[in-house]
């Protein structure tokens, strides 16, 4: 391959935004109850049996998830409801509780989408990798098709119909630490706390 080549390839990979959303690792120690992880251990597996199954975790490679400089926490969470009945939640009852025991509320799809806005974004996953692929540079969304984005990927609070599934992205502040551990609650969902850490579990 000639050196030509790789300056461009080169001056491309490095106008690309930097991944700013830490990758946060489920911690399985200490629990009062059974765990169970999915098969990639990146996220939790919950049931409250009868009613309903969570699924907790950093968002996968094939997941929208936003670039931003702005210090957020970002997980995906999934509601299946596996009653008979239709069940509600409310996002506005979830916590993030770092290891100074400071304990942080959701935040809102429209605080997110403010604080992304404001810091200037883009969006990680295949799009920008495949325009590369294809020798073009992938430009970052408009604000409107960022919000959009958001606004679609976001999980608030709604009802879940018998046997139907709810998923989505929930957001916390994220602690002014480089490593750190923090206890997610998931409200009437979930009491117990859920901990995810900067450092890969071994």
């Amino acid at each position: 391959m000639s050196p030509k080549f790789f300056v461009p390839v080169l001056f491309l990979l490095a106008a690309l935004p930097a991944r700013a959303q830490d990758k946060l690792y489920p911690v399985t120690g200490n629990k009062g109850f059974p765990v169970i992880l999915t098969t990639d251990r990146f996220a939790f597996v919950v049931e409250k049996a009868f009613q309903h199954k969570l699924t907790l975790g950093y968002p996968s490679d094939d997941r929208f998830r936003p670039d931003t400089g702005a210090p957020l926490i970002l997980l995906w969470l999934r509601v299946q409801n596996l009653s008979q009945r239709p069940m509600e939640f409310s996002t506005a009852k979830f916590t993030s509780t770092d290891e100074e025991a400071r304990t942080y509320s959701a935040l809102t799809v429209e605080e997110v989408t403010n604080r992304i806005s404001a810091g200037g974004s883009g969006s990680i996953g295949t799009k920008t990798l495949r325009s590369l692929s294809l020798g073009r540079v992938g430009g970052k969304p408009s604000e409107e098709q960022l919000t959009a984005d958001i606004q679609r990927y976001s999980l608030r609070s709604s009802e879940v119909p018998a046997g139907g599934v709810k998923e989505g992205l929930i957001y916390f502040e994220k602690p002014p630490r480089k490593n750190y551990t923090v206890s997610i609650t998931l409200g009437d969902l979930w009491s117990q706390p859920l901990a995810f850490s900067t450092a890969k579990q071994k």
